[in-house]
Order: C-alpha cells, then structure tokens, then sequence
C-alpha cells in the first residue's frame, strides 16, 4: 500500500470526567459531527506536512512538537518519514472534543501503517502521544476513537461496548466560548486531593453515582423516567465540576441560559474551565438558541 487514509472522529463525555483517572467508570461517545483527517502518501521526497482544516490554527501548534516526540518513541526522525501527509483538522482545539486524541489515534495509525509499531501497541502508543497534551493520559479518549463507539471505559479493563438508550432523549451539545484545558483541571482536581483528600475523594463517588444513574437511563424504556434519571446524573456531574472548582465565567453563563430558556438540567462535558456543555431538554429547544448539536445515546 503506498497511501494512507483515514478519519478519527471527536468525542463527548456523558458522565466520569476526571474521576477515570482514579479507576472509576466514564461514559464516553463518539462526536462524528466534527473529525480530523489524515491523508498520506509514500514518496521518496522530503516529508512535507499541510495543514488544512477549518481549525487548522490548533495544528500549527500542536504537529511538529507531537511528532517529533512520536519519531523519537519509536527510534526514527523526519528524514524516514518520506512523501506528504495532509492533516484537516475539523476539531475545535481547547473546547473538550478530543481534538488531542484524535491527532494522537491518527499520528499512531499512521506509524502502524508504516510498519514501526505493532497493532498491540497502538492504543498504549497512542495513549503515551497523548501526554504531550495532558500531562498523564487516562487512555479514555484514545479508546473511544479507535474502537469508534460508545463504551463505559475504566483504566486497567477492556472497553465495554454501550448499547443504544431505549428512550430518545433529547440531549444537546453546545460551546461555551472560552477555551477548556485538561493538564490545568488535572492539576487542580490533584491539588483539591493534596489538601482535603476526603473531600476529593466524596467527589469522585458521586461523580460514581452519575455513571450509574446513566446507566440507569439507558435501559428505561419509559422517556420520562429516562429523563429524570439523566437529569439527576447530570446534576450530580455538574455539582462534581463546581466542587472541583472547573466552573469559569463562560461555562456559568452558558449554562444559565440553557436552564433558563427550559433545559432539564446541564453540565459541563470533558475538562471544564471552559469548552462544550450538554443539556437535556424535554421538548425541542427553542430555534432561537444556536448552535445546539444534537446528541443520540
């Protein structure tokens, strides 16, 4: 084969933010609304790298560093990576959509391609891509877009595969406007450990408890039991987003507006301090708010 081509879609997260690290359970979906694209040909010439995409801007940022960490994990550098590779990038960088693992789940797609890791070492290699981004990866994100479905993932444990909710609840995605970062909320759920470690850990329960209601909701057939399991979940999750102090001004605002034009209940969705939310509704929304994307569990 001399070309490769694939995409690797974004990712939301129902429920389990931040307490995945400490081996609990998360509810994390694929987001085919937005993707990122890796096209490559074998050439003899010089690698060249574009950058295309309607967020391109987060590659300029993120390529180079991300691969020659990459290059180096595996023992080679740029001049053994011959030919062209395109990455379009249509995920929002910093708003919690797994923009980090889908470059990090492409660029190891990529070196499997090339015959320099094994398909075993795919995930755990693109998890430790990911740290470039996080610090210390959970290998959550990674997960869902390689296996491109929902699951119920927990560290150390293969990934369970979710079936579809029996009701059709009506849940929603939308931006806050300001910028979310991982490493930063890891750091300051770590920090909220080190001084009040039983109030962390309370935390993390809950955040428990959100997972289980929502697994809960996913087996009701009745939509309106369904509802108040979900909405009591996401309550639970967004009080555990507050209590971590992961709550910025973008986030309040948007999720006031969303309960004050009727929304059941929201929560943030990925890292917080800014980034997407989720709100459950149970009526359509009203056609003046924009730029809800509709969720299916």
């Amino acid at each position: 084969m001399s070309e490769f081509k694939k995409r690797f879609f974004g990712k939301w997260v129902l429920a389990g933010e931040y307490s995945v690290m400490r081996d609990f359970p998360a509810l994390v979906y694929p987001l085919p609304h937005y993707y990122m694209g890796f096209e490559y040909k074998v050439s003899n010439d010089p690698l060249k790298i574009k950058r295309k995409g309607k967020y391109q801007v987060g590659l300029e940022f993120s390529v180079a560093p991300l691969f020659e960490k990459a290059l180096n994990l595996v023992g080679k550098n740029k001049k053994d990576l011959k030919g062209s590779l395109t990455i379009n990038g249509f995920i929002p960088f910093g708003t919690g959509l797994g923009a980090s693992s889908a470059i990090c789940t492409g660029t190891a797609s990529l070196f499997l391609f090339k015959g320099w890791i094994s398909k075993k070492q795919l995930k755990p290699f693109a998890t430790s891509l990911e740290d470039f981004f996080h610090g210390k990866s959970s290998g959550m994100d990674i997960n869902v877009v390689l296996e491109n479905q929902p699951i119920l993932y927990q560290q150390g444990q293969p990934s369970q595969f979710l079936s579809r909710c029996h009701s059709k609840p009506l849940l929603f995605l939308s931006y806050s406007g300001g910028r979310s970062s991982t490493s930063v909320g890891v750091s300051k759920v770590r920090i909220l450990f080190d001084n009040n470690w039983s109030e962390a850990q309370q935390i993390d329960k809950n955040m428990e408890k959100s997972v289980n209601l929502c697994l809960q909701a996913l087996k009701e057939t009745d939509n309106n039991q369904c509802n108040s399991l979900l909405a009591k979940a996401l309550n639970l999750g967004e009080d555990c987003f507050r209590r971590w102090k992961l709550i910025s001004y973008d986030l309040e605002r948007q999720m006031s507006y969303l309960k004050q034009q009727g929304a059941l209940a929201v929560k943030p969705t990925g890292s917080g301090l800014g980034g997407h939310v989720i709100s459950l509704w149970d009526q359509q929304p009203p056609s003046s708010i924009k730029g809800l994307i509709p969720l299916e569990l």
